[in-house]
């Protein structure tokens, strides 16, 4: 589960620079779990398929170039995942240095620095560049980024895929 409640009470000296942090062991871990295959956690998908609505999909959640029928092995599906979170995580990470360019002093945790990557992961870079939460980040208004996150949560448990 994500501890942003955590981050509510996290020290000063936690906050980092975001464009020079990377993401930790635990997203790599969490990506597995949430993005696995759906009927068994924590294992890819071998074989491409589709939710209704949703696009095709294989591995630990990768859809680039993803066809129906299509198969992979377990080492395939680990790097693409390697590959779609290091995607996420540059895409992060050009934001804060974008930010730094025009003097935005914002400094994030590690904790916030993942859940930034899980965002991108799901919604894309220029999804997540736009959506309302990105703007809670800038403004630094973290008590309501929380609050916000798991709404968003609550509504997912709420009404699963």
């Amino acid at each position: 589960m994500i501890k942003l409640k955590a981050i509510l009470n996290e020290q000063s000296n936690n906050f980092k620079v975001g464009k020079t942090l990377r993401g930790s062991q635990w997203i790599f871990d969490f990506i597995k779990y949430e993005e696995g295959r759906p009927d068994k956690k924590s294992e890819p998908a071998l074989k491409s398929y589709k939710k209704p609505g949703d696009r095709w999909t294989i591995g630990y959640g990768h859809t680039k170039g993803v066809t129906p029928n299509m198969t992979i092995t377990k080492q395939e599906a680990l790097k693409f995942m390697y590959e779609d979170l290091t995607d996420a995580a540059n895409c992060v990470r050009r934001m804060f240095t974008r930010w730094d360019a025009q003097n935005l002093d914002v400094l994030v945790t590690q904790e916030m620095f993942d859940v930034l990557i899980s965002l991108v992961f799901n919604s894309g870079c220029e999804g997540m560049l736009k959506s309302d939460f990105i703007q809670l980040v800038k403004q630094k208004n973290i008590k309501k980024l929380v609050k916000v996150y798991y709404h968003f949560e609550r509504i997912n448990q709420d009404f699963p895929d």
